[in-house]
């Protein structure tokens, strides 16, 4: 699934979590909820991304900076599930992020999860320097490095766009999936693919249009572009072109937890770097939409990839190789 050769990946979180999942039965506002079960793990966007990658075929290993009480759980889980990870010791405490999943839709949810993300802990300039060394040291022998999620508080423009300027540096193409000011200063730091959503992607470009956000980016120094935009599947934009040059959708969306949807959706673009944009974003569609099956975040079933393949509606617009790495 990974292609000719076999994907090496590295996989940042600058801001992991410890992931828990209460299933419900419908998530009432207001009440007190019986809880119908519970799963508990390493996350953070990375971690998941990693988790999959592994599970198309692929080589990964999971970089984030850890501490506090729950930083031997998330490294226990981490082992545990044979996810090789270099974990960068911090004084910080490893937040939280709890997603309650109702079983059945209420008037307000439409079934779908609500999450709640703590707030992480900032790092010193020390943690964060230690944190960019372990991840170039990776980056030499990879074949791609991700980045992913919400970033520490206190981060600021100079820092991530020195992150990710010293993997480019290293000889990596580096894939980022971030919000808000993230977004934009991994563009000005020339990150290789972007992949942010369509309401992302409007908020930080201040942009509504699609081609117009593109262009946002890629004026500040973004080379490919990769837009989620939910049931309409996802569209490919190459380096200077604001024009999609592939596109890709489920014939008919499958219901679940979409929680690990777009990081399921950056393993696929990561593993699959090289190939044709519509052989590239169907690949895409289908391990997202086999994470939203999933009870957890960070998942997929290699066998629900090929058969969900089957039902992805792709075209090449513009006859091309992906060009970002």
């Amino acid at each position: 699934m990974s292609g000719d050769r076999q994907a090496w990946v590295v996989c940042l979180t600058p801001n992991p979590a410890w992931d828990v999942t209460y299933g419900v039965d419908r998530l009432d506002p207001g009440e007190a909820l019986r809880v119908r079960s519970v799963a508990a793990r390493a996350g953070g966007k990375g971690v998941n991304v990693a988790r999959v990658v592994r599970a198309l075929g692929g080589e990964s290993v999971a970089v984030a900076p850890v501490g506090g009480l729950l930083g031997p759980a998330f490294a226990a889980d981490l082992e545990a599930a044979g996810q090789p990870a270099a974990l960068v010791p911090v004084a910080g405490a490893l937040r939280q992020a709890v997603a309650v999943v109702p079983e059945h839709a209420g008037p307000d949810d439409g079934g779908h999860p609500t999450v709640l993300n703590e707030p992480g802990a900032p790092l010193t300039a020390q943690e964060w320097a230690l944190l960019v060394r372990t991840a170039v040291g990776l980056a030499e022998g990879a074949s791609v490095v991700t980045i992913s999620g919400s970033l520490p508080a206190g981060t600021t423009q100079d820092r991530f766009v020195g992150l990710v300027r010293s993997l480019r540096e290293a000889g990596c193409p580096v894939h980022v999936d971030a919000s808000g000011p993230g977004l934009l200063w991994a563009a000005r730091a020339g990150a290789d693919l972007l992949k942010p959503n369509r309401a992302e992607l409007a908020e930080a470009t201040g942009e509504t249009g699609l081609a117009e956000g593109v262009a946002a980016l890629q004026g500040l120094g973004a080379r490919a572009v990769v837009v989620t935009d939910g049931e309409k599947g996802l569209a490919a934009f190459a380096p200077g072109s604001t024009a999609p040059v592939a596109r890709a959708r489920l014939d008919v969306p499958v219901q679940g937890n979409p929680t690990g949807a777009g990081d399921a959706a950056m393993a696929a673009l990561a593993v699959s770097a090289g190939r044709p944009w519509a052989e590239r974003l169907a690949l895409t569609v289908a391990t997202s939409a086999a994470a939203v099956l999933q009870p957890v975040a960070g998942e997929v079933d290699p066998e629900d990839v090929r058969r969900l393949g089957a039902r992805v509606l792709a075209e090449n617009l513009i006859d091309t190789r992906t060009t970002e790495d």
